[in-house]
Parts: structure tokens; C-alpha cells; sequence
């Protein structure tokens, strides 16, 4: 346990490039750490392995990369209905879904929804029913695609459970069945 913890504090502090110091108590083990120690060997370690982006020499490249990045530029792909971890009674397997896509749907795209990872179908609208979805847990994802079919964005999925009422069912949230019980004030 203590090697573990040991590795894992030289892994952080190889990540973020800084000083460790070692030592050896009279007991013969090995200690490290991020701060000084009487009588501890000072261990420089290297940064991590990282890259970086290149910045575009010219303004034209500049001004083109934006352009490029605005094509494809929503800020907002989320489904506000149903809502995540949401149940829904007695809908009688229709689903009323709205996705909030920032800006709005560009020319030429379009929305793939996947109801337990089987494509429903495409849509062009933010708002619509998805109809025959038979009671128990499901999720919801979408999708924004070009006009060649290239997946552009995709949105968070969101776990929902549709339930029906029966009278079997004591926990009905849309009114409870009363039984008559000779005991009961």
C-alpha cells in the first residue's frame, strides 16, 4: 500500500515538473516527498510529456481557421426534455422530447435521435414526439449531422423511465386505489 502511494506521489509530482527529495530512515526505508528533509537527496524531475498548438502565421489563416470553426459553430446541444433520471407516468408510450441546439440548426443539417442506441429517425425540428416507447428505463441521445452525413456535434445521453399506472401498483403518483380496511380510522 505505502510503494502504491509512494509511485503515485512521484507520478504527481513528475506531472507537474517540480523537485522531489529521497531519504533513507534508520529503519532502511525509503522515503519521498515534495518538501526537504534533513539529510535528503534532491531528485529534479522532468516535466511531463505535452505538445502544443500551433498558432497560425498569417491573418489569412487566422481569419480562415474562424470561419472553419463557425461552420460548425454551436455553442449548445442538450436535451431539456425529458430530463435526466426523469420518470414519466401513464404517457401511454408517447414522449415529448426538446433539444436546445445554440444557434439553431443550420442550413443543411440535420438530427439524428437514437432511442437506446437504435436511430429513431432524422429530424430538422428542436421539438417533436417520439411515439410506441413501452414502459421502462431508456436513453435518449442526438445527434447533428452535415450535409454529407458527418457527425458535426453529439449530446449528452439522458436516462429516463416511463411507467404505467395498475392496480397492482400502490405507489401510484396519480392517485392512490383505496381498499376498504375495516381497520383504518
Amino acid at each position: 500500500m505505502y510503494k502504491w502511494l509512494i509511485s503515485m506521489s512521484l507520478l504527481c509530482a513528475v506531472a507537474s515538473g517540480q523537485t522531489a527529495y529521497t531519504w533513507v530512515d534508520e529503519d532502511g526505508l525509503t522515503h519521498y516527498s515534495d518538501r526537504p528533509f534533513p539529510g535528503a537527496d534532491e531528485v529534479e524531475l522532468a516535466l511531463a510529456q505535452g505538445f502544443s498548438v500551433p498558432v497560425p502565421a498569417t491573418r489569412a489563416r487566422r481569419e480562415a481557421a474562424e470561419d472553419a470553426d463557425s461552420a460548425d459553430g454551436y455553442t449548445a446541444f442538450n436535451i431539456l426534455q425529458p430530463g435526466q433520471q426523469e420518470t414519466l407516468w401513464n404517457v401511454a408510450g408517447n414522449v415529448e422530447v426538446a433539444l436546445q441546439l445554440t444557434p439553431g440548426l443550420l442550413p443543411g443539417h440535420h438530427l439524428d435521435v437514437y432511442l437506446d442506441g437504435a436511430l429513431t429517425n432524422r429530424r430538422t425540428g428542436s421539438q417533436f414526439v417520439l411515439t410506441d416507447v413501452v414502459r421502462g428505463q431508456h436513453t435518449l441521445q442526438a445527434v447533428v449531422l452535415d450535409t454529407f452525413g458527418t457527425e458535426i456535434l453529439r449530446s449528452l445521453p439522458v436516462t429516463f423511465m416511463v411507467q404505467q399506472t395498475s392496480i397492482q401498483n400502490p405507489n401510484n403518483p396519480n392517485g392512490r386505489v383505496r381498499r376498504n380496511n375495516s381497520n383504518a380510522p
